[in-house]
């Protein structure tokens, strides 16, 4: 058996399993909200302190010895009217988490109807219909980001691994070529390089 046999059967196999790589990749280093930033040891900030944002509050109680205290206060500020986006979003985040994923979708829909001008609930809600196998639904959300938020830089990447779900490597390769100068970091666009050149060659071979 040649060379070219062999590898036209292995590049199919390399590509899945980069493509799970780069997801995993894209969405931890791609900041997701300012939260994103915090890290979960800094101590619970007091009551009533000047200038604290209500919802990190909550969240560094989730993090800290009393999670149960921090979610109720995201409800609480969740159901305030109006109703708190960030503390709409966390919650949706923290279903994730416990595994309730329909209440978590229930979450991004609400954000996305509350503030339609933000890209961070439509993204959320992509991923969720991603990896619950629906590209095309997942698809739909990230487009809707980037007409929302231009600098939603990682809906292209997104973007990108629906349609390559989806059976369209076109435009997969061109949705990872417009997220390449975007990406935040070097390691992330050296394996987007590398994806490009493997989509390539197996657009090619086939």
């Amino acid at each position: 058996m040649s060379n070219d046999s062999t590898t036209n059967r292995a590049l199919p196999l390399i590509i899945g399993g980069l493509c799970v790589v780069l997801a995993v990749l894209v969405w931890q280093v791609i900041p997701r909200s300012p939260e994103a930033y915090a890290e979960p040891d800094l101590p619970v900030a007091l009551d009533g302190e000047e200038g604290v944002d209500p919802v990190q509050d909550a969240i560094n109680q989730v993090n800290g010895p009393n999670p149960m205290a921090g979610i109720l206060a995201l409800k609480a500020l969740a159901e305030q009217d109006p109703p708190n986006v960030d503390a709409v979003i966390e919650l949706g985040r923290f279903s994730i988490q416990s595994g309730q994923i329909d209440k978590a979708r229930e979450r991004f829909a609400q954000a996305i109807e509350l503030a339609p001008d933000r890209s961070e609930p439509l993204i959320q809600l992509g991923m969720l219909e991603l990896d619950g196998g629906a590209p095309a639904e997942a698809l739909i959300h990230f487009e809707r980001a980037l007409v929302v938020d231009s600098a939603a830089n990682n809906a292209w990447f997104f973007q990108a691994q629906c349609h390559e779900r989806l059976g369209n490597p076109g435009l997969a390769l061109a949705s990872y070529r417009r997220f390449l100068p975007l990406s935040p970091d070097t390691v992330i666009e050296a394996a987007v390089q590398q994806r490009i050149v493997l989509l390539e060659q197996n657009s090619t071979n086939s």
